[in-house]
């Protein structure tokens, strides 16, 4: 009996080894179907990186650290002073820009009020010389009237009064040789009274008929006398004439004198040309001293340096009394509520892969924690592609790897 048990136990503890061994054969069988099954349907890798939000701050203008409020690992939240630049070269640039400005602006006002006294100037000397010229015109235009009217009648009365003495003087020739008969008549007439051939009454006819050529003679005389006296006055009348003609000669060096003034007071409008050219180049000049002045103000608030987020400083390269200079880094800082895994797929795998599906992410520093996730994006483009030397080699396969966020 007691070698029936013996037999009994030797066969089991031959049995014992097989079993477990089938056990482990069962159990990895099903744990290898598992991982086969698994990834049929799932990606793995461990070609991964934690990423995250990190900024570089780097101050926008040069200058020596007056003060730093902050140390790596502190909290920061945006609009948070980190760190301040000495600012006094910074005050006195805005200053003189400042200055600069409204001296360009005082200028723009004086030159604004002197063109349009100006302009009114200018205004008034074209209206003066305008009706000046104007008046100059209308006196040339009468006197030139009066002239043309006063050389017609003097020549009308100059031709008149030589046909009258001309006809003065034949007449009085006329009446000289009926006076001159008359008297040679009269003196017959009394030889022959004298001697009686004729009566009295013949002597007294011949006496009458010589008083009457005496009287009409006298009065050719007189008729003569006036025809000259006519004339020399119609000859004075020429230099009536002569007056009025030398007085439009005047007026019209006068009306060219009025035009060369009223040229010249249009002339003067080109100077408020001139000055509105001017008004322009001040008008440009002061929005540039207006953004000299912003860009002056600009670099005054840039010497106070904000934190652009919420988030912890992990890295500070300056220390007070250090000179930085503009686009130095010198703050890092993240936000480590914002951090995401970026991850490189084969390409063979990335079919797999589709914008939305969950992730497991097993992290190092946790290793007995799953981190649930899902895929954000996927590249466009293997990661060789922005290698700083991309990789040659056209007649060998290299499996690519696909950047997954």
């Amino acid at each position: 009996m007691i070698d029936r048990m013996k037999q009994i136990l030797g066969n089991w503890r031959m049995l014992i080894p097989l079993l477990v061994l089938a056990a482990g054969v069962i159990y990895g069988g099903k744990f290898g179907v598992e991982y086969w099954l698994y990834t049929m349907t799932h990606v793995y890798t461990d070609d991964a990186r934690i990423k995250g939000t990190m900024v570089s701050i780097s101050p926008e203008v040069s200058g020596l650290v007056r003060k730093v409020h902050v140390d790596e690992g502190s909290f920061v939240t945006k609009g948070l002073v980190l760190l301040e630049i000495d600012r006094d070269d910074y005050l006195a640039q805005l200053a003189q820009a400042e200055a600069s400005l409204e001296g360009v602006r005082t200028q723009l006002l004086e030159g604004q009020r002197d063109l349009e006294l100006q302009i009114q100037r200018n205004e008034s000397e074209v209206a003066r010389a305008k009706a000046s010229l104007d008046a100059k015109h209308s006196k040339l235009s009468e006197s030139e009237t009066d002239l043309s009217l006063e050389r017609e009648k003097s020549k009308n009365a100059i031709v008149e009064a030589e046909a009258a003495y001309k006809g003065a003087l034949s007449r009085l020739k006329e009446m000289e040789s009926a006076f001159k008969a008359g008297e040679s008549d009269l003196d017959r007439a009394k030889k022959l009274f004298a001697e009686g051939i004729i009566a009295t009454e013949k002597r007294d006819q011949a006496q009458m008929a010589n008083d009457q050529a005496a009287a009409r003679h006298t009065s050719a005389k007189e008729g003569v006398e006036q025809a000259k006296a006519r004339h020399a006055q119609a000859i004075a009348s020429e230099k009536m004439v002569e007056l009025l003609s030398r007085r439009v000669n005047t007026l019209r060096a006068e009306v060219k004198e009025a035009e060369a003034a009223y040229q010249l007071a249009v002339a003067n409008a080109g100077v408020v040309d001139l000055k509105r050219e001017r008004l322009k180049l001040l008008g440009a000049k002061l929005k540039e001293e207006a953004a000299k002045v912003a860009t002056a103000r600009l670099r005054l608030e840039n010497t106070v340096i904000r934190s652009p987020l919420d988030g912890l400083v992990s890295r500070k390269r300056v220390e007070q009394g250090e000179m930085v200079q503009r686009g130095q880094p010198i703050l890092v800082v993240n936000d480590p509520r914002d951090v995401w895994v970026l991850t490189n797929v084969k390409e063979t795998y990335i079919r797999d892969v589709e914008v939305g599906n969950p992730v497991d992410v097993w992290v190092d520093a946790y290793p007995s924690r799953i981190f649930r996730g899902t895929v954000e994006s996927i590249g466009a483009a293997a990661i060789s592609e922005f290698a700083l030397f991309p990789p040659t080699g056209n007649f060998t396969k290299v499996e690519q790897r696909i950047p997954v966020r």
